[in-house]
This record gives structure tokens, C-alpha cells and sequence, in this order.
């Protein structure tokens, strides 16, 4: 499977990378993964400390707070999904998986007779509650009335941790994808992929569901 990878606020690719290696070598050499870095220049999350080399640049999609850079953030990843894909898979960290997600549910609000660009979701430590997207386009910034329990049909996994300090935006997200396709990891640390031993073999297990669940469809279809 081919993954669009998206990375968390003030952080970049190469972070994610390292992030994710663990994981993905436990994965195997099926899969293939496209990295895409903000460029919006941020103040490094100071969870990365241990993951930084040096003054290393670090980026974000958008401004979280800002409406007009929030939807054009929506508006770029629906030209580059067009442009560069197809893609089986999205990966988000953080803030990445929380744009993902929002773009997904408006896609799937406007045109819900053209599928979801993707066929599974793996999505960690997404602490942003979901933005609702007739707010952005009318300028603001509106949480509410965003989360339809199980409106995206696709598998995913979910993964975060129990002392995240955002962690019931992660469990509010993911009920928005269906109880039937959705598998749930809490590990016990804080906003980060955790490197435990134990854990990775949790989260493989979850992802490997969602993979293996996307590809069962896919024969099916």
C-alpha cells in the first residue's frame, strides 16, 4: 500500500520518519510512504526535544487558530491528493491526522457517491478537536457540530495515549470513523508514538487490522 504521510505542528518529515520506523519496519516492505512537510515555519513542540537535531526547522500546515489558513490547508491537500496520488492510506500525527480527518468528512458531506480517497486511516495522538467546515468558510473558527458518530466507512486505527493532555479529541475523532471498522490503542504515555516494546506490538496489531481490512475490501469489490 502507498501512505500519505503527515506529520505533527512544529515538527517535519524527517521527525515523523523517525517517529514511525519502529513501526514501519515491523510492517514490512510492502508499503511504500510519502513524507509531505508543512511550510509554514513553528516553534518546535517542545514533546520533540529528544527527536530534534539541533536548530533543526520545524513547520506546520496551518495556523490552527486562523480559519483562512485552516481551509486553504483543506483546499492544498485535496489539489495535492489529486495531483500526486492515487494513495491507499493516510498516516497523521497530531495535527496532521486531525486535517485529515476534517477533509475527509467534507469530502465525503459534498459528494458522498465518490468514496473516500483513501481505503484505510492511521491516525496517532490527534488532540485537535475536528474543525467544522462551514465555519471556515464564513472566517471563524467552530468545534461544534463537526463529529457524525460513524459517518467515514473506511478501516482505521487510532492510537494515543492515556496522559495526552488532548487525548478526548483523539477518542471524539475516532468515532467518527464505524465501530466495525475502527481498532483503538491507549498506551500509557503522553503525546508522542511510543517506543516501547510493548506498545509497538500493540499498535502493530491495531494497524495490521485496518490494513488488513482495507485489502479485504478491496478483493470483495
Amino acid at each position: 500500500m502507498r501512505f500519505l504521510c503527515l506529520h505533527g505542528i512544529g515538527s517535519n518529515s524527517r521527525i515523523l520518519q523517525q517517529q514511525t520506523a519502529a513501526l514501519r519496519y515491523e510492517l514490512g516492505n510492502r508499503h511504500s510512504y510519502d513524507f509531505v512537510e508543512g511550510t509554514l515555519p513553528w516553534t518546535p513542540d517542545s514533546t520533540l526535544k529528544d527527536n530534534m537535531l539541533g536548530d533543526e526547522k520545524t513547520f506546520s500546515y496551518c495556523d490552527p487558530t486562523d480559519a483562512k489558513s485552516c481551509l486553504q490547508t483543506i483546499d492544498l491537500l485535496d489539489q495535492y491528493v489529486a495531483a500526486e496520488g492515487p494513495y491507499d492510506g493516510v498516516i497523521g500525527f497530531s495535527l496532521g491526522a486531525n486535517v485529515a480527518i476534517s477533509w475527509m468528512i467534507e469530502r465525503q458531506r459534498k459528494n458522498s457517491k465518490a468514496g473516500l480517497p483513501f481505503k484505510v486511516g492511521i491516525f496517532f495522538s490527534n488532540t485537535f478537536p475536528l474543525y467544522n467546515m462551514d465555519a471556515l468558510q464564513e472566517g471563524r473558527i467552530d468545534h461544534s457540530g463537526t463529529v457524525a458518530d460513524g459517518c467515514l466507512d473506511l478501516p482505521t486505527a487510532h492510537i494515543w495515549g492515556a496522559r495526552d493532555g488532548g487525548s478526548n479529541h483523539a477518542q471524539i475523532a475516532s468515532r467518527t470513523c464505524k465501530v466495525a471498522e475502527r481498532s483503538v490503542y491507549v498506551h500509557g504515555k503522553a503525546h508522542e508514538i511510543s517506543s516501547s516494546p510493548d506498545d509497538l506490538i500493540g499498535m502493530v496489531k491495531v494497524v495490521n487490522r485496518a490494513i488488513g481490512a482495507a485489502e479485504d475490501n478491496v478483493i470483495i469489490i
